[in-house]
């Protein structure tokens, strides 16, 4: 029995130095790295608001159609451009939806500029000189009539299309409606003397609210949880505003102004999600 006993211990004793050895031949395990994570795409689905601050320059071309039977616009002062640029303060509002990498949006704006600029004379009406005065650039330092024309608000609605070019940079792409607020203005002395046109003193200014499309591109840059960078360049054509000075006197002025305006500005806004 006590054979058995100190065989019994003997072997356990034996598979015990027999294991650490076994682990031994074993080696020891490879190391090896933890797998590549690609780096977090931000998810930029939900309602957004934000400010913008710029710049917008408008291109208005004051054509003079037809004056009174009889006058044909002066060559020497018609058409003539009103360009101008200057600040603009925005508001925008709009919603994502992302799928994947790309992404669909719906967005509208709201900006106000006083972009205005007045010439002498009223462009077509010989810089001023009417029947009595008379053609060229002389005229123009005779003439006691004015033109101008002003715009202060505009407005669109945009669709918009994106791909992210990064974790958290959007290239994107935009289009759809837009409005314009503007004001064409003449006015006349009404001295054929002194080089007016107009044979009794008038004024009068014509104001619409115009109907054009915009396309234009950005790019935006979530710098932070819920925060939203952007730039972005937009185009917008106004077809042409038709009006007339003096309907119904000796001295009506029919013209039609093309009205043209670039866009340009950086904007912060709050990504709600």
């Amino acid at each position: 029995m006590k054979r058995v006993i100190t065989l019994g211990i003997g072997l356990v004793a034996l598979a015990g130095m027999a294991l650490p050895a076994a682990a031994a031949d074993l080696g020891a395990r490879p190391i090896t790295k933890a797998p590549v994570m690609a780096p977090p795409v931000a998810f930029w689905t939900g309602f957004y608001a934000g400010v913008g601050l710029g710049a917008r320059a408008i291109e208005p071309d004051w054509n003079t159609t037809a004056l009174v039977p009889g006058f044909v616009p002066d060559p020497f002062s018609n058409p003539q451009t009103f360009d101008t640029t200057d600040f603009r303060v925005s508001g925008y509002f709009g919603y994502n939806w992302q799928f994947g990498t790309w992404l669909l949006g719906l967005e509208g704006d709201v900006g106000w500029a006083d972009n205005k600029t007045n010439r002498a004379g009223i462009p077509g009406t010989f810089n001023g000189g009417g029947a009595l005065g008379t053609v060229g650039p002389l005229a123009a330092t005779l003439a006691l009539d004015a033109s101008s024309i002003k715009a202060d608000w505009d407005a669109s609605i945009r669709g918009r299309v994106g791909i992210l070019a990064g974790p958290s940079v959007l290239l994107y792409a935009t289009g759809g409606a837009a409005w314009l607020n503007v004001d064409a203005g003449a006015s006349c002395l009404g001295n054929a003397i002194n080089a007016s046109w107009c044979v009794a003193t008038r004024s009068q200014t014509n104001s619409s609210t115009r109907f054009g499309w915009t396309v234009g591109a950005g790019v935006e840059w979530m710098f932070a949880p819920n925060w939203i960078a952007r730039g972005e360049y937009r185009f917008s054509d106004y077809g042409s505003f038709d009006t007339t000075f003096f309907g119904g006197t000796v001295d009506q002025v029919s013209t039609s102004i093309d009205l043209q305006t670039h866009t340009a500005y950086f904007g912060i806004s709050y990504l709600f999600r």
